[in-house]
């Protein structure tokens, strides 16, 4: 009878641990950058402003559709410069999100 539950101890001990090494690294993968998500400074221009078409009222459309070109223009310079990222241009709290880029153009 003590064999069985040890072994049986054992085996679930195996099951979880396996389980919980699998959901780390599945977890941990989920979190690197794709090559789906790669985009040029232009891709992430266009991707602003049209949240900005669809997300932002009438009365501020302007000011963020010209804050998401200043910002595409500001990506490629920096991005010539080796700092691959496109800065979020819409008003949040805490920290300011970025996004990486691949290509500069």
């Amino acid at each position: 009878m003590r064999s069985v539950t040890k072994w049986l101890t054992s085996a679930w001990s195996r099951r979880f641990t396996s389980l919980a090494v699998t959901t780390a690294i599945t977890a941990a993968a989920a979190m690197l950058p794709h090559a789906a998500d790669a985009k040029s400074c232009s891709q992430q221009g266009e991707e602003c402003r049209s949240w900005a078409r669809n997300k932002v009222s009438a009365q501020y459309y302007d000011r963020y559709i010209n804050r998401c070109s200043a910002e595409t223009n500001a990506c490629i310079a920096r991005c010539k410069t080796g700092i691959k990222v496109f800065v979020d241009v819409f008003d949040s709290p805490g920290s300011v999100q970025q996004y990486p880029i691949d290509e500069c153009r």
